[in-house]
């Protein structure tokens, strides 16, 4: 009798391992299947806005820039206005040619690393592909576009994304308002979105999702 009580809570034991093991199991691959939908989804909101951004006419010449264009402006600066001029688009080899021709760097032989240094470390500028850039908060498309997106207001807009995408997490649905040059009215992008994400009542889903990650 003792045997078989021994034996039983031996087998239930290794019963409960077993199954101690397969919840950790599909919790990780949970956790894992989540973060590679989340850099699936990144990769596609990028390949979107660079096919959008191919398509949208940015292969026009630049406009010259005249001396009171350039007068008392950093090259920050300059690049700035550069991209207002194309809708908030700018592609550095066309803007390097640009600002070369207008002798903004002088003699010196770095015009491409300057260039590239300040697209890249500028918070006004967001990187969508190689050697193409956007203006950070503006619009790729027309001027329409902008004022259907502060027609239809933030909540209508992470709506539309989490019903695009329902596994889109809050820090998602932030990165590609931005992206899309979301006009969030001088408010902070990421509480902005978190009280709209609130609204919506996502914010429980949410925390649940974040548990497996």
């Amino acid at each position: 009798m003792n045997t078989i009580s021994s034996w039983e809570a031996q087998t239930r034991e290794l019963l409960s391992r077993i199954e101690r093991e397969m919840q950790e199991i599909q919790v990780d691959s949970e956790r894992r299947l989540a973060i590679l939908q989340e850099k699936q989804w990144g990769i596609l909101q990028a390949l979107e806005a660079y096919a959008e951004f191919i398509g949208s006419g940015q292969s026009e010449p630049p406009q010259l820039l005249s001396p009171t264009d350039i007068k008392g402006k950093s090259h920050r600066e300059i690049l700035h206005l550069i991209a207002e001029r194309n809708d908030g688009r700018l592609i550095a080899r066309n803007a390097i040619k640009l600002m070369k021709e207008s002798n903004i760097f002088g003699d010196s032989p770095n015009a491409d690393s300057i260039v590239y240094a300040v697209l890249n470390r500028s918070p006004e500028f967001v990187k969508l592909g190689s050697g193409v850039y956007r203006l950070n908060g503006t619009q790729v498309k027309s001027q329409a576009k902008t004022k259907r997106h502060k027609r239809r207001g933030l909540k209508q807009a992470v709506k539309e994304l989490k019903k695009k995408n329902p596994q889109m997490t809050k820090k998602q649905a932030k990165n590609t308002l931005i992206r899309q040059g979301f006009d969030f009215q001088g408010k902070n992008p990421g509480q902005a979105v978190h009280m709209a994400w609130v609204n919506l009542g996502s914010t429980k889903k949410e925390g649940q999702q974040s548990l497996l990650r």
